[in-house]
């Protein structure tokens, strides 16, 4: 049988010199997207600045020579093309990914970038101890954390920023697995010359005459206080608050000087004898803490690796030392 070259309106050299993108130019242009800025792009991935900038000309070349970043103020913004090439960027790379996990799975290894998010104040404190204890049995997993208030974690897990968000709130929708990591006390505390300090018992009707100090409204240890509060008959109107901080150093600096009573972590309480504990009377304050990941979503093996490491015996062993009462059911330690 006989062969003719079929006629195209595309030279022979284009059809041969096409590539396809280029998943780290994709990846590159995925995190300054992210951080707003080549800079500090440039130290997520550990590439110089210009490197960076160099990735997104390629890019901005490679699919026609148009701009999908626009510089406002000291911001790198999405340009629309920038905005229409997201969505398809973020499939791309993880797809790569998850072939290349997959493939490395075949002999056994776990590697993979895990997107972390975390709740300031105590998540800061037990992530990177969580993250180090899985990095030992894992070492090929790169992970990166991000830092911020529940509504932004949130959001960051919807939109893929985020793999997985450790937090101290519930997120009550379906669309979530969740993993309760367990209770963190919470402890009263006042000058050390304070009257309250010597009792043994002190009820919360009596220290709502007292002045306090308490983290910011729309924090979620503010909401959990006042309800206990409320649970015990006394109405947030009859609290005398003298100060709100989201700062644990501030509160308890303030409660050192004398300003009030403040409520911290047990854990984060300053070792100072400037300080002492208040006895209350009643249940404990507790304020839960949880992981939480998208169901059904398709997440790489580091994710699922880290997730089980979590509620395995080891993983709760570590986050009882962290300072975190584990909930009925958890594994044995």
């Amino acid at each position: 049988m006989a062969y003719r070259r079929i006629a195209t309106n595309v030279p022979h050299s284009n059809l041969t010199q096409r590539t396809m993108l280029n998943t780290d130019h994709l990846q590159t242009f995925l995190v300054v997207a992210e951080t707003g800025s080549f800079t500090a792009a440039a130290t997520r991935l550990g590439f110089t600045q210009p490197a960076v900038s160099q990735h997104i000309k390629l890019l901005e070349t490679h699919v026609g020579e148009v701009r999908l970043f626009r510089r406002v103020g000291k911001t790198m913004q999405l340009t629309h093309a920038g905005e229409e090439l997201l969505i398809h960027a973020r499939e791309v790379v993880s797809l790569a990914q998850r072939a290349e996990q997959h493939m490395l799975s075949l002999r056994g290894h776990v590697i993979g970038r895990v997107g972390i998010g975390c709740a300031p104040t105590s998540g800061e404190r037990m992530v990177p101890a969580l993250l180090a204890a899985f990095h030992v049995k894992h070492p090929g997993v790169q992970f990166a954390v991000d830092v911020g208030l529940s509504e932004q974690l949130f959001t960051w897990l919807g939109n893929g920023q985020v793999q997985a968000v450790v937090v101290d709130e519930h997120p009550r929708r379906r669309a979530y697995d969740v993993l309760e990591l367990g209770g963190e006390p919470i402890s009263c505390i006042a000058a050390r010359g304070h009257g309250l300090v010597r009792r043994e018992a002190v009820s919360l009707a009596e220290l709502a005459q007292c002045p306090l100090i308490l983290p910011q409204r729309g924090m979620l240890l503010r909401r959990n206080l006042e309800d206990h509060f409320r649970r015990q008959g006394v109405t947030v109107g009859q609290l005398q608050v003298v100060l709100e901080t989201d700062s644990v150093t501030v509160a308890a600096q303030a409660a050192s000087d004398g300003l009030g009573l403040a409520f911290l972590p047990r854990v984060r309480l300053p070792k100072t004898r400037d300080i002492g504990t208040v006895n209350l009377a009643g249940p404990p304050v507790e304020q839960p803490w949880y992981l939480v990941r998208q169901r059904g979503s398709a997440t790489n093996r580091a994710v699922d690796e880290l997730w089980d490491f979590a509620d395995s015996a080891q993983g709760r062993k570590l986050l009882t030392r962290l300072g975190l009462n584990q909930p009925d059911g958890a594994k044995e330690l």
